[in-house]
This record gives structure tokens, sequence and C-alpha cells, in this order.
């Protein structure tokens, strides 16, 4: 256990970050909230006394909410193992009281995230998302014409009216969301002049949807971790998992594929493409980071050396999917899709100065937990 000071505005954790450690506050005081881009949504307000990361009790491995210091704020650390194990040692009764009483909290909690939600104002809140690519989907698989082979095409005026009535969205929502779709290059814009002002500007006439089939897989996706308590984390967007994937899946281009949708990459291939394009010199544990995001690949012995056999058809669901996140985080922040943004490379890790095993991310001096991954660092002897 260890005492450490906050000052105020300092964040002490981040929502989705990994339960370390469990803080008790001693002396000043903490907003449990919501951090989304430049916006932060308060959920409670914590004092003296209160404890911090508690979730860990139910089970739950990440953080539901972020902690800001809401002035100087002296707390004291328990290591999440410490606890675990005065927790084991307590009576029984004791030990189903306290379950009880999370239990309780945990529900309070959501009903309260609920509400605040509700009274989000971003252009696409987190309680929104499935509805609104689900909208999308259905409306385009229901008025959709299938005649033109590899895709599906709606009528612009008739997908806003059947998505607003039947739906309930709104058609300047609907149309950021397929910008996105036509931004990552999932649907196209067939554009013309209206009947009712031919000498007008160009209008959106019909939309084509290139594979519908992947906004499928991205609301059911979102969906499903969303509104199954405890794994949100699965929702946020971790760059380095990212950039892991995009490049095995870049490897496996040109890979056959079998019966079972299955292919396979070099292992020694992979390792060389972390190293020359991402920065990283690969290990189990950026392994163990991907499969932490529910991306799982076998390892096969064979002659030549190792391979990595997967799924292709899941894994590109699963990185179109995490493209998706990204642009409607950045949606979020700006308040509109912004078609023009040019795709930025990104960065190598840096590898001057130690550095976290398991992200390669720049680590400062002493340091015994990553502050990106949340990774133990093992001190050389």
């Amino acid at each position: 256990m260890s005492v450490k000071t906050f000052k105020k505005g300092e964040v002490i954790y981040k929502d989705g970050d990994k339960i370390t450690a469990v803080y008790l506050i001693q002396a000043g005081g903490a907003n449990q909230c919501l951090i989304r881009g430049k916006k932060t949504i308060d959920l409670f307000q914590l004092g003296a006394s209160h404890i911090l990361g508690d979730q860990v009790i139910l089970g739950q491995a990440t953080h539901p909410t972020s902690a800001v210091a809401t002035t100087e704020t002296k707390v004291l650390e328990i290591p999440v193992e410490a606890l675990k194990q005065q927790y084991e040692a307590a009576p029984q009764m004791l030990k189903v009281l306290i379950k009880s009483l999370a239990d309780r909290l945990r529900l309070a909690f959501n009903d309260v995230r609920s509400s605040k939600m509700e009274k989000d104002s971003s252009p696409l809140p987190e309680d929104q998302v499935a509805k609104c690519f689900g909208t999308v989907f259905h409306t385009a698989n229901h008025k959709g014409d299938r005649s033109t082979p590899g895709r599906v095409v709606v009528d612009w005026s008739l997908m806003k009216q059947y998505s607003q009535r039947v739906m309930g969205e709104s058609p300047k929502r609907l149309e950021q969301a397929i910008n996105i779709l036509v931004k990552l290059k999932l649907a196209l814009y067939e554009m013309g002049k209206s009947i009712d002002n031919p000498d007008g500007p160009e209008e959106i006439q019909k939309v084509h949807f290139l594979d519908l089939g992947l906004v499928e897989s991205f609301f059911e996706f979102y969906q499903y971790y969303y509104f199954k308590g405890g794994r949100t984390d699965l929702l946020k967007v971790d760059d380095l998992c990212s950039q892991m994937l995009g490049g095995i899946l870049k490897l496996a281009e040109n890979q056959e594929v079998d019966r079972f949708g299955v292919t396979s990459v070099e292992f020694a291939k992979f390792v060389e493409y972390c190293k020359e394009e991402i920065g990283i010199n690969l290990n189990n544990d950026h392994f163990a980071r991907l499969e932490g995001k529910g991306v799982f690949m076998k390892r096969k012995n064979a002659t030549g050396g190792v391979l990595l056999q997967f799924e292709v058809k899941e894994f590109r669901s699963v990185f179109q999917s995490w493209k998706m996140l990204k642009e409607i985080e950045k949606w979020n922040e700006k308040g509109f899709v912004d078609m023009d943004e040019k795709e930025e490379k990104p960065k190598k890790k840096a590898s001057a100065g130690p550095s976290c095993p398991a992200c390669s991310v720049e680590l400062s001096a002493g340091a015994k937990f990553c502050h990106e991954c949340g990774h133990k660092i093992t001190m050389a002897a």
C-alpha cells in the first residue's frame, strides 16, 4: 500500500483502464465521470472515506468511469491482490453482505449513467450508436435495390423518410453516419440535380452500400458489448492493437483461404512487419493484448517455421469495427464527420529510453506499471 497525492484536475484513472488498485480517499475529493473527447459527463462526486475502483469486487477488470481530482486529493492505493486476499479471508456472511451492497451500487450506477447519457448532447452518444447504425442497416436491407451486383442501392429521400418515421432517427444524424461509411469506402453517394430545382447544386440522390454485411456486424458487435455489463472496454480502440491487426490482414491479402475461411501468415513475417512498420519487438504480451480485445490466433508448427492461423473474415470485421469506432470518436469531438480529412500514417513507437514490454510505450524511470496498458514492469536486477 502507498499514499499518493493528485493535484486538482489530475486524472486518477480513465474509463477502460485496467483495475490494478483500489483507492481510498483520505483527503480531498474526486469526480467520477465519463470523458468523451473534450467533453466530460459528470456522474458522482466522492469525498473523504469513499473508495474508487470497488467494482473489482464484482469481478470487473476495467474501470467503467474516469476519476478526476476535484481538489488536491490524497489517496491510499491498495493493490487489487491485497484487497482480494482480505476479502477472501473475511467471514462468509460479511462477504455476502459486501457483494450484495456492491450489486446494488452497480444497479444504481447503471441507472445514473443511463440518465446522464440521455441528456448527452454529443452528435452520437454511446447509447445511440447501435440504434443509429442498426437503422442504416435495416432501412437499406428492407428498402434497398439489389439488382446491381455487389451492392445495395437506396433512394436517399426514401431512406430519410423511412428512418425517421419508422426508426425515429434524425436525418442529420443518419447522413453523418453514412458519411462515415463513405469515408471508409463501405458506401458511396450518387449525386444529381433535384427534380424540383434542376438549376440548383447537385444533391444526394441515392446511396450505394458496398458491404452491408459489415454495417450489420458493427452494430451487432456494438450493442452486444455496450449492453453487456463489464465489457465496454472492448469498445475502446487500442491504437497498437489496431496497427497489429491491420498489419496481419495486410500480410494475409494474397494468402489462400480454406473452406472454413481460415488463412495462415508466417510468424516470422509478422514479427518483421511489427518491427519495421510499428516499431515494436513482438512478444507474448502483444498477443495477450490482442486476445484481451477479442482477437485470437492459433499457432501451428509447420515446415519452415511457425504459422499464425485465423479466420480472415472475422478479423476484417473486427478491424473495420475499430475503424468505425475511431471515426465516431472524431465525429463527437468535431461535431461532424470530416470527409476531407487526410489519413495519417500511424507513428512508430519510440524505442529510446525505458519502454513497456507489452505495448512499447515510453515509461518514466522507476515505473512499476505501464500507464498505457497496466502491464506490471519487472525491473532488471
